[in-house]
């Protein structure tokens, strides 16, 4: 039985939903609620190319989508080309300690650390949320967006995702995003490196999902070009 069972997942093509039981703090670079933020909701969007022509504001564009859709309450939110029907989610618990992370992985525009930007045609994000059962403090949520970072470079450069033209391999995406939920309250854990159970969990959790994100990944592909 899942630590996590009351935090309800929800998705479609065009939305993937996480409905928490109670409220949480979360941190991240997110599209929508960045930064650091108190919320009961997460949302992925799908968009297109087509969706998002220069002159338009990423926020702007998804805010006016949860109108749409209904939603008042501020709330935390991933953008994503990837298939939202493909999430992968990886769940661990050790000493009574719990962690889940949800993976929607995209790799159309890989790249690897440290080179020039490139402007591709290409789209594909890997964004990832990572929630654990003990209130987190502020600072020990930045360490765990750097464990989970780690965890996420490394399934990538496993996976040998090769850059184009180049004979490197890539280390991500040029728009990935990280986000750390825990609930929210006082007294947190102030450490979360990976001597700590906590550091453990956030590391395999992350490592599993992008693992599962990319095969998933890999198998579309591989399906769309036996159909072309």
């Amino acid at each position: 039985m899942s630590f996590f069972q009351e935090d309800q997942i929800g998705v479609s093509e065009t939305w993937l939903k996480l409905q928490l039981s109670k409220p949480h703090s979360s941190l991240s670079w997110a599209v929508v609620g960045g930064g650091y933020l108190t919320t009961n909701k997460v949302y992925w969007l799908k968009v297109s190319n087509t969706d998002l022509s220069p002159e338009i504001v990423p926020e702007e564009y998804y805010r006016n989508r949860l109108v749409d859709k209904g939603e008042k309450e501020e709330v935390l939110g991933f953008m994503t080309s990837a298939s939202l029907l493909n999430y992968s989610v990886s769940e661990k618990s050790l000493n009574g300690l719990h962690v889940r992370t949800i993976a929607t992985v995209g790799l159309g525009n890989a790249v690897r650390v440290g080179e020039l930007p490139k402007q591709g045609k290409k789209i594909g994000t890997i964004n990832l949320l990572v929630q654990t059962s003990e209130v987190l403090t502020f600072s020990a949520s930045i360490e765990a967006i750097s464990i989970a970072s780690e965890a996420r470079t490394l399934a990538v450069l496993e996976s040998e995702i090769q850059i184009q033209n180049e004979n490197n391999f890539a280390t991500g995406t040029g728009t990935d995003c990280i986000g750390i939920i825990s609930p929210a309250g006082t007294n947190g854990i102030d450490y979360v490196g990976k001597h700590t159970t906590f550091g453990y969990l956030i590391g395999a959790t992350t490592y599993e999902a992008v693992t599962q994100g990319i095969l998933k990944w890999k198998k579309a592909r591989n399906l769309l070009y036996l159909n072309q």
